[in-house]
């Protein structure tokens, strides 16, 4: 059974947003204050894997510090994972920066190893990650050459074994007790150790040598556990400067929008909201919704939702960092449109919703829907945007009715001269709910030429209720 392993050395540093390279950057571990990540420009100036903060400190005044996380790199793993499984089928994590891929049942698909490798490769490209892998017939074997970056891919076990010989024990995962032991023994080197023979091993040593000498020479079952995707996507991007100004998350929030993008795209599908969140410095998150009435997948209109709703936000202290989640995935539905219509390319009515609450909020775009009330201020209530009720049926009477298409929130009292062109047409209701009226409603015009809606009370005051378009 042949294994891939895939070491990424430098994965919290790579998951950064940068937008100036020249900056020397090192992750420095926060219990014992040493570098266990740094940039190109930080190697540059000297600065070592394993250096304490205040050697590098003092090698760079310039280094921009950042600590250790394991979470935000076994999250980013994830996230690895998830986009490889695309175009591979079993894969294991080891957090919190590595992952095993079983290569066998791949090559068939892919007809060769090279193959499947140029595939891979290509699809890891698009993380822009550094990353050292090693090839084995065993987890423990491929795992092994990939930490001392052989950076070897190759099907030839006797040139596998070869590699693996020459390695020495320090660099398994065997405890200090055990690699002393075989020292005192003469066996300084995984080679020495497997021209051993087992029953001597097993005389002198616990079964937990053996067991891991079986597992490396593959002889011994490897238990792996399976990555299974969810279908979900959420993601945490750290900032490597503040941000003060909104209108510069614009990038940062595309390069979040192009993975979800890729996410959607892969499985045919689109969101309806994303979730927000601006993590602050010193103060609490900031979290808002961006909808799309329709449901969308591209990076570039989710972006033009997110810098609308970003105009009304304000923050009380600077950005450091951002996550975004997508919500309510569903598959794509959609529109059928005619090639040759005149309005082909304008905006749907889905689109234009998303653009207003995006600007406006949510809450303040709404549809309008009719209900079976004859009183003309509660004739229609309001609903979601763009959402089928059922419709209420006229009657012969109320067909023939005409009533303007925009009324007044609150009738107002007749001041001036009118015509009467229309009417009387009496409503009496409200009896039922003790908000009982009886009018008669006109349609007048005044001395300007606008045509009014306008009613009798029993007590014989008017009112303007309405205006005719």
């Amino acid at each position: 059974m042949l294994w891939l392993y895939l070491h990424f050395p430098s994965l919290q540093l790579d998951s950064l947003y940068q937008t100036d390279n020249a900056l020397p950057v090192a992750i420095v571990h926060g219990r014992k204050s040493d570098v266990v990540q740094r940039n190109e420009n930080a190697k540059k100036s000297g600065i070592k894997i394993g250096m304490g903060l205040g050697s590098a400190a003092a090698l760079c005044p310039d280094l921009q510090v950042l600590a250790y996380d394991e979470k935000q790199e076994t999250a980013k793993l994830t996230h690895i994972a998830q986009w490889l499984y695309l175009v591979t089928a079993d894969i294991s994590l080891y957090p919190p920066n590595g992952l095993l891929l079983r290569v066998s049942h791949m090559l068939s698909l892919y007809q060769g190893l090279d193959n499947y490798w140029q595939v891979l490769t290509k699809h890891l490209q698009r993380l822009n990650l550094r990353y050292e892998y090693g090839c084995g017939y065993s987890p423990y074997a491929a795992k092994l050459l990939a930490m001392s970056a052989s950076n070897q891919l190759n099907d030839n076990k006797q040139q596998i074994d070869n590699l693996l010989g020459s390695m020495p024990l320090q660099v398994t995962d065997l405890t200090k007790k055990v690699v002393n032991h075989l020292g005192r023994v003469g066996v300084q080197s995984i080679g020495d150790l497997l021209r051993l023979p087992l029953t001597d091993i097993a005389k002198r040593f616990d079964i937990e040598l053996v067991t891991y000498i079986g597992r490396l020479t593959g002889q011994l079952r490897h238990p792996v556990d399976f990555y299974h995707p969810p279908e979900t996507f959420k993601h945490y991007l750290e900032l490597m400067f503040e941000i003060s100004n909104l209108q510069y998350l614009q990038k940062p929030l595309f390069k979040v929008f192009h993975l979800l993008e890729q996410f959607l795209r892969f499985r045919d599908k689109h969101a309806g909201q994303l979730n927000i969140e601006l993590h602050l410095r010193d103060s609490e998150s900031v979290h808002f919704q961006v909808h799309s009435a329709e449901g969308e997948y591209q990076a570039k209109r989710w972006l033009n939702l997110s810098q609308l709703t970003l105009e009304s936000i304000k923050v009380s202290a600077p950005v450091i960092a951002i996550t975004v989640e997508a919500m309510q995935i569903r598959g794509n539905d959609f529109r059928v449109m005619d090639m040759f219509s005149k309005h082909c390319g304008a905006i749907s009515a889905n689109e234009l919703v998303s653009r207003l609450q995006a600007k406006l909020g949510k809450g303040r775009v709404q549809g309008v829907t009719q209900v079976d009330d004859h009183r003309p201020e509660l004739s229609t209530i309001p609903c979601p945007p763009l959402q089928k009720h059922s419709t209420i049926k006229p009657t012969k009477t109320s067909a023939t009715v005409l009533q303007p298409s925009f009324i007044l929130p609150q009738p107002l009292p007749v001041q001036e001269k009118m015509n009467i062109q229309h009417g009387p047409e009496r409503i009496v209701a409200g009896w039922w709910d003790k908000h009982p009226v009886t009018r008669d409603y006109f349609i007048a015009r005044n001395s300007k030429g606008q045509w009014l809606w306008i009613f009798r009370t029993s007590g014989q005051s008017w009112f303007v209720h309405g205006l005719f378009s």
